[in-house]
């Protein structure tokens, strides 16, 4: 991927697709620690744990917050992920 692509302009996405792109950044932070925690990349396992123990709460709190909030959660997703939702929805 490209180092110097540019940034993505929040307004290119919909509520969804934010909420999409800020799951997975948390899947990645999980499985990063987990990783970390166990001395090695644990893969797909982590993302399945991650599913597992804390989808359905991570979703109900993103249904809770405004559009704002929203945003401000999004501004903070890695921009290589931001780029994988809009290659797959766009």
């Amino acid at each position: 991927m490209n180092q110097h692509m540019a940034q993505f302009d929040p307004h290119m996405f919909s509520r969804h697709e934010k909420e999409m792109a800020i799951q997975i950044q948390a899947m990645e932070d999980h499985k990063w620690r987990r990783s970390e925690e166990q001395g090695f990349d644990l893969g797909k396992q982590a993302y399945f744990e991650w599913c597992q123990r804390f989808a359905q709460q991570v979703r109900a709190w993103l249904e809770s917050l405004t559009d704002e909030e929203v945003d401000e959660h999004f501004a903070k997703v890695q921009e290589r992920i931001k780029h994988y939702i809009f290659e797959k929805t766009h």
